[in-house]
């Protein structure tokens, strides 16, 4: 058997593995999107906060994930207290960890209380804590961008994460590489067959790979419901690859960005469990994720209504 035939023989194998692997997970595949239809039809609301339809100003919403740093919490709100202003932003918290809802709480009351009056010139205009109903670990930070799409916002949104520190450049910088229907993501490489075989490239040029942290991201890509809809079970926890290839089966532009951050604490990320997936994801993608992406799709109408409410909602529902 020649090489180009034994490849053949070789992707049509993994194909119907991961073919297989799709129907088998079936029953579980229904527990997550039930998991999900509760979210995108209910919406949530934050237990500190006035709701995130209340952007109407030009801010530009950061959103954040939450899992088992909170010792960092009071110098992020620093730091994002400390940026440029232009334009200003708020701050959304998607707490996936029940077990720190309490003492993030806390923290978010005591910024509220030492910033009652409105102040146009502050740069952080407010900060909104969600405590998930589950653990739906990164994708959390889609979930609520898509509440917000629900609510008429469009533009860009930022995903941020925990574990890095950003210059007062950071949305100014991502802004100005930002157009409709792209994303700028600070962490980006070059892939070489395979997850892990992969290279550093330069800011302003186009990534095989997109990372979710330090990245901006126009609101419109999960307004798609196929972004949650298609996203199998298995992989959900991988949503920084989940979000490169929608974007590129999309043919959105994708830009690595050029800004400064530095990460910290890396030893507590989540992901690391999940290392022996991300190359199986990769392989998924290319054998059956085109495929999968674009079987005939039903229109979910009720993941349109999900709301960020406030406990006090006192805001009606406007764009941005």
């Amino acid at each position: 058997m020649g090489k180009a035939a034994e490849s053949s023989a070789t992707t049509e194998r993994s194909t119907a593995r991961h073919l297989f692997r799709l129907v088998k997970d079936i029953p579980r595949e229904r527990e997550w999107q039930q998991a999900l239809t509760a979210v995108l039809e209910r919406g949530v609301q934050t237990t500190e906060g006035v709701g995130v339809h209340a952007i109407a100003d030009g801010s530009v919403p950061i959103i954040m994930c939450l899992w088992n740093r909170p010792e960092r919490i009071r110098g992020i709100i620093s730091m994002l207290e400390a940026l440029d202003g232009k334009p200003p932003v708020r701050l959304v918290l998607w707490n996936n960890n029940a077990d720190d809802a309490d003492f993030y709480a806390g923290v978010v009351r005591e910024w509220h209380d030492r910033n009652r009056t409105c102040d146009e010139d502050r740069t952080l205009r407010s900060i909104d804590l969600i405590n998930s109903p589950k653990n739906f670990g990164g994708l959390g930070r889609f979930l609520a961008a898509r509440l917000m799409w629900n609510d008429g916002y469009r533009g860009p949104i930022v995903t941020l994460d925990d574990d890095q520190d950003v210059s007062p450049r950071f949305i100014r910088d991502l802004e100005r590489q930002w157009t409709p229907r792209s994303i700028v993501p600070w962490w980006g490489f070059r892939l070489h067959g395979s997850y892990w075989r992969r290279s550093e490239i330069e800011p302003g040029t186009t990534p095989d790979h997109a990372g979710t942290g330090g990245t901006m991201l126009d609101v419109a890509l999960v307004g798609d419901d196929r972004f949650f809809a298609r996203l199998p079970h298995r992989y959900a926890y991988l949503e920084d690859q989940w979000m490169s290839f929608f974007a590129q089966q999309e043919h959105w532009r994708i830009t690595k960005a050029r800004t400064d951050i530095t990460l910290v604490s890396e030893e507590k990320n989540q992901y690391h469990g999940l290392k022996p997936l991300k190359d199986v994801f990769y392989v998924w993608q290319r054998t059956v994720g085109g495929f999968w992406l674009r079987l005939p799709h039903r229109r979910r109408a009720g993941w349109a209504r999900g709301r960020i409410t406030g406990a006090d909602d006192r805001f009606s529902s406007t764009g941005r």
